[in-house]
């Protein structure tokens, strides 16, 4: 005899994430009628076509029939039906599938995604981590994956988001009558060519300024290094490549110039966080880092060693229990918690109630536009305006 939260159909298709790459979408039936959808991107087309044969088909069949309420037991099934098949299965499909009976669980039993997850209790907010200027891997830009604002003073989440858009609106018209090209990267966050991240700070200054915030008062700064795509293993620096060819001479900094680096930056500006700042297995650079500034930045990771902030994403958390049980980790830990979306994402907006459910300290979902990053945003206002329009209590805002 079936319960009315028993999955009855499981279907798996492809669909097109922001830069219409493939992703694969899981959609979970219960016997009361309930029905969620989940979406992960893919990237690389090759795969697209067995990931969504494999939801669709064979892992279906693993929870086809279990009961969507009990998350641990979905999940330990996927992710040992995941081993037993191979390398065939990749990550995608199996968080999908997570997502989807997750939401279907919520709805069948009347709850939005983030009470299901999290209870019933008024959430603590996430601050927005809001991307303004992209770098990486692109031929332009800075050497930096990106740097992002964090609206500091803000009194209520929704309030933090209007500021990063008012932000975000007043660079781009500085940055364009400046002579800098205002397109935009992944996540959303503007590439001007400039000289070095210096430079780039200083633009964002100037737009805190002439919107009417004070720097380091109302808003703060986070860079996003991606040391690992900067370090050279062959000589053990971080090549600045573009800050190379803007400066007409090779810029390499080692591990103490690289210290020396994040230390003037934090005198210099009001930089609240680092992200992945060194190479990830150079624990020693990471702890002397620490020691420099654990006591003014966040210095976040994803592996928990040598910080205080832990980053996570639920395509490297594979599953909803999983994504839950990092952040369990990171609290135990004394971390902070910082619940990130990948740079090719699609429009869902999942990571917005993993937020609000576990109370995460932050949320950095990209720049406050384009649809795969305004969806999760969007999705947080909503959530905020629940607990107001039912009288609960004014909601933390966690900064």
């Amino acid at each position: 005899m079936f319960n009315s939260l028993d999955i009855i159909e499981i279907t798996g298709r492809i669909v097109r994430d922001s830069w219409g790459y493939p992703g694969v979408e899981a959609e979970v039936i219960l016997e009361n009628g309930a029905h969620g959808r989940a979406t992960v991107s893919l990237g690389d087309t090759g795969r697209a076509e067995k990931q969504a044969e494999l939801v669709g088909d064979w892992l279906s069949e693993t929870i086809l029939f279990e009961d969507a309420s009990d998350q641990g037991r979905i999940d330990r099934m996927l992710s040992q039906a995941a081993v037993n098949r191979g390398e065939e299965v990749g990550n995608q499909g199996v968080l999908a599938l997570s997502m989807a009976a997750a939401r279907a669980a919520g709805a069948g039993l009347h709850l939005p995604l983030y009470r299901y997850l999290g209870g019933t209790s008024a959430p603590v907010m996430p601050v927005p981590m809001m991307s303004m200027i992209s770098g990486g891997g692109g031929e332009k830009g800075l050497d930096f994956q990106e740097i992002m604002i964090v609206p500091q003073g803000a009194n209520s989440y929704s309030e933090g988001l209007r500021m990063g858009v008012e932000i975000y609106q007043t660079l781009k018209r500085l940055l364009s009558i400046s002579g800098f090209s205002t397109s935009t990267g992944d996540g959303g966050g503007f590439e001007p060519d400039m000289k070095n991240s210096e430079e780039a700070l200083h633009y964002l200054m100037d737009s805190f300024k002439l919107t009417g915030y004070k720097p380091g008062t109302d808003v703060l700064v986070a860079i996003n290094a991606d040391a690992d795509r900067l370090y050279v293993k062959e000589d053990g620096t971080y090549c600045f490549s573009k800050e190379s060819r803007k400066g007409g001479i090779s810029i390499n900094r080692a591990q103490k110039d690289m210290l020396a680096y994040y230390l003037r930056l934090a005198d210099g500006f009001p930089i609240c966080a680092v992200l992945n700042g060194l190479w990830k297995e150079d624990l020693e650079g990471r702890e002397q880092m620490m020691k420099l500034l654990e006591h003014r930045t966040l210095l976040v990771s994803d592996d928990f060693a040598a910080a205080n902030a832990t980053i996570i994403r639920m395509e490297q958390a594979g599953t909803v229990t999983g994504a839950l049980e990092m952040v369990e980790k990171a609290r135990k830990a004394g971390h902070k918690v910082i619940i990130a979306s990948d740079g090719k994402d699609t429009e869902e907006s999942f990571l917005a109630d993993m937020a609000a459910a576990v109370g995460a300290d932050y949320v950095k979902s990209g720049a406050p536009c384009r649809g795969e990053c305004i969806s999760k945003y969007n999705e947080l206002l909503r959530i905020e305006e629940f607990y107001r329009k039912f009288g609960r209590a004014v909601m933390e805002y966690s900064n």
